[in-house]
Order: C-alpha cells, then structure tokens, then sequence
C-alpha cells in the first residue's frame, strides 16, 4: 500500500483516502479507502484538516495500516475524552474535578496498555491534526510517543503512569491563551511570544492549586520547553537540572508538533522530524533518550 501526504485543496478530489479520518466529536468523517467527493473535501476542510493522506493504489489494495503508535479506536475516542477531563479540571466543582482525575487515570491506563500491545512494527504514519481541537489531539500523541520511550528506559508500570500523565497534561496551560494567538497564520510579535509563553505556569498553577495533581506531574508544564543546553525557557535550566519526565515529553512534543500542521504552516515527514531529532541530539535533547525514541523507528 502506497500512501502519500498531500495538501488538502481541491486537487485531491476523485483520490482514494489513505488514513480514516474523525471529527472533533469522534465520528467517522470519511473512511480508509473512499473516494474523496466534493462534500467529503469540503467537509474535512470544515473541521480543519490541512493534509490527509491519499492511496496511489487502486481500492481492492486497500488494508488497515499498523504503522500507528495507537489503535484506530483510541486515536478516534482519545481526543474527545480528554477535552472533557480539561474541561472538568477547570471547574470549581470538587465533585467534578475528582471525577476528572479518575478519568485521566483510566485514559493514562489505557493508552499504556494500547502502545504496549501495538508497537511490533514501526510507526510510518503520523496523526494527522485537526486544528480546531489539536491541543488535544496534540496531547494524547506526546503521551503515547512518551509511553514508547519510557517503555525502552524501562520505566516500571507506576512510573510509566506519571510519565502518562504528565504528558497528557503537558499543555493544559494552552486553554488560558486567547485564540487569537493559538491560531495566529504567521509568526508571533515578541509580545504574542511572551503571552503564549505563559502557559507553561499557567497550567502548573492551576493543576497543583485547584486540582491538586502531584509536582512530579505537574513539573512537565514547567520544564516541557526547556532545553538541554539551557536555550529553553522559562528558567534555560541546562542537562539533567530538567526532570527526566520532563526532558522525555519535550522531545515527544517538539516531534508530534513538527510533524502536524500548524496554522502558519504545513508539517513535516516522519523523516524530516527524525532527522530534526538526530540533528538536535546532545544539544536541545538529551542525546540517550533520543536514541531510546529513534529505536521504534529502525525496527
């Protein structure tokens, strides 16, 4: 099976679609396979996909990919849940905030055990992202690239879970900037900057205050943007200053980010985020955890 990425403009009306596609609710849009009509384009563009994928072969070659850190059901489920939990996290509801909780644990749980299941062949196709709701598509990506490289430091099943958890959380700080920003087409003014900046101690305030959620997972909001030669921020910790979860989730949203659409611009081949990553090894990542995520790539 032959698939490629291609922008979404008119021009892949009449192609064969090549990875199912979900809405921001989590229903079916179109499947692996269809034809792409005019509504079908329209439609996918509605929700905010950039790209999808399209097949070079003809539909009786059609079969399910596996090249995918998460199974079809949690890719599609996944999102949805979570923007439920953020929402749930931000009430002043204790009930609320307490259910929240228990349902970030079942969700952490059940991406661990679907990556453990799942990873006998290497990833080929990334999530492709819709923009209206990344942060959570975006989320649940970094947590399952997360899982694979705790998983290779063999992390035991409770560290794993906090790892889980941070990176789910990663990002909750984003809801607290204005959309404005968020969506912006074109580079931020050095005052955008600083405002989007902010999210990092906005979600760490929040979740250790309000829902209080463990340092050791909320650490991540803090340090996911610092880097491992102190050009990051907030703080331009350097090396092993930064929590290990820390240093893992960055290394997992820098590559799920690369390689997704963004509002100013296209993203990038698996291989191209790859090779970002072995170009930056021992210089904005920790060059050992580096290795231990390219692995699953070289299987």
């Amino acid at each position: 099976m032959d698939l490629q990425i291609a922008e979404l403009d008119s021009n892949v009306i009449g192609q064969l679609l090549g990875q199912k596609l979900y809405s921001p609710k989590g229903s079916l849009l179109l499947g692996m396979g269809a034809e792409i009509g005019d509504f079908h384009y329209r439609k996918i563009k509605d929700v905010g996909y950039r790209s999808l994928y399209v097949l070079q072969k003809s539909h009786s070659d059609v079969l399910e990919s596996t090249g995918h850190v998460l199974s079809e059901k949690l890719r599609a489920a996944a999102p949805v849940a979570l923007k439920q939990i953020y929402q749930k996290l931000l009430s002043k509801d204790k009930i609320k905030v307490s259910n929240a909780k228990k349902e970030l644990s079942v969700l952490a749980d059940s991406l661990i055990r679907d990556v453990d299941i799942r990873m006998s062949a290497p990833p080929d196709i990334v999530d492709l992202k819709r923009q209206s709701d990344y942060i959570y598509q975006h989320a649940i990506s970094v947590a399952a690239y997360s899982i694979l490289m705790g998983q290779s430091l063999q992390y035991h099943q409770l560290k794993l879970f906090d790892l889980a958890l941070a990176a789910l959380l990663h990002d909750f700080g984003m809801i607290y900037i204005d959309d404005d920003i968020l969506m912006k087409p074109e580079a931020l003014s050095d005052k955008e900057a600083e405002e989007m900046r902010k999210h990092t101690v906005l979600g760490f305030q929040h979740l250790g205050r309000n829902c209080f959620i463990k340092g050791l997972v909320t650490i991540v909001c803090l340090q996911h943007h610092e880097r491992f030669d102190g050009s990051g921020y907030l703080k331009g910790m350097v090396g092993n200053e930064i929590h290990e979860y820390s240093q893992i989730i960055a290394i997992a949203d820098v590559f799920d980010a690369y390689t997704s659409d963004r509002p100013w611009r296209r993203l990038h081949t698996l291989d191209e985020g790859i090779a970002y990553l072995k170009d930056n090894a021992g210089t904005l990542f920790d060059e050992d955890i580096v290795k231990h995520f390219l692995r699953f790539f070289e299987m």
